[in-house]
């Protein structure tokens, strides 16, 4: 039933694509469109709400006190973690740990790191002592491919929305003083994912639903921040041409400055 099912999905995609269009009537390297809402966790200190098509997701931020590392003393935390319930997308079984959620996770707290989107030694109260950490957790509502961008640009939403107070450690009477008086985080990089599948080694599409994703024989995700690059992702699958990634490449800066647009926009 599943081969009969898949290769009535693999011809109606190869009929779409000959005309160089997709049967949700884009282009091959057309975009769906993003919406963007930030605040919508009134309990979290910093959160965003993003649909990418009929891809939802949301990231909660929750900033609590804790003590560095004794490596890094003077440096907060930024920790990020991605959820995938069985509810969002009919082939996650409940009660079984997802591999998409953990690549997911990992793959965010890499571009964290190396991206240094925001400086981790503002969010040191005192040296070896005191530290903010951040606690980001994404959780999808409804996966209809491309969950990864969708992801980072809830998180880079979400971390502009980031109020922490003023906060004063007695170093000798190890007490903490709490302030009414909040500050946002300074962010120093927002870099976008954008996700392309390869189909039949031949055609590229951009931002691709689920049911590409099941059909292509490839993935590829860019991290840009519109003008630099600063990372390629290809989990597997075929081979990818150099030519095709520089496609891909030019078309995620493109991509990369409508998001910063966005979320300019909506704060």
């Amino acid at each position: 039933m599943n081969s009969i099912k898949k290769n009535v999905q693999d011809t109606y995609a190869r009929e779409y694509l000959a005309l160089n269009k997709r049967s949700d009537g884009r282009g091959l390297m057309g975009f769906r469109d993003v919406s963007l809402n930030l605040s919508s966790i009134h309990t979290a200190d910093g959160s965003a709400a993003v649909k990418i098509g009929n891809t939802a997701v949301i990231c909660g931020i929750k900033a609590e006190l804790g003590v560095p590392k004794s490596e890094t003393p003077n440096v907060g935390y930024l920790i990020v973690n991605v959820e995938l319930p069985s509810l969002c997308y009919k082939k996650i079984r409940p009660g079984i740990p997802c591999d998409e959620a953990m690549q997911t996770t990992s793959f965010l707290n890499e571009v964290c790191n190396n991206c240094k989107i925001i400086d981790l030694q503002q969010l040191c109260i005192c040296v070896d002592k005191l530290v903010w950490v951040l606690s980001c957790d994404i959780y999808c509502l409804n996966y209809d491919g491309s969950v990864l961008d969708a992801c980072l640009i809830a998180l880079l939403s979400a971390i502009q929305t980031v109020k922490i107070p003023e906060v004063k450690y007695d170093k000798e009477t190890e007490e903490t003083t709490v302030f009414e008086n909040y500050n946002l985080l300074k962010v120093n990089s927002l870099p976008v994912s954008v996700t392309f599948s390869l189909f039949n080694e031949k055609h590229i599409l951009a931002d691709p639903t689920e049911e590409e994703e099941q059909l292509c024989a490839s993935k590829l995700t860019i991290v840009t921040n519109g003008s630099l690059l600063y990372s390629l992702h290809k989990p597997g699958g075929d081979f990818i041409k150099d030519s095709q990634i520089q496609n891909c490449v030019q078309h995620a800066k493109k991509r990369a400055n409508t998001i910063h647009k966005l979320i300019k926009a909506a704060k």
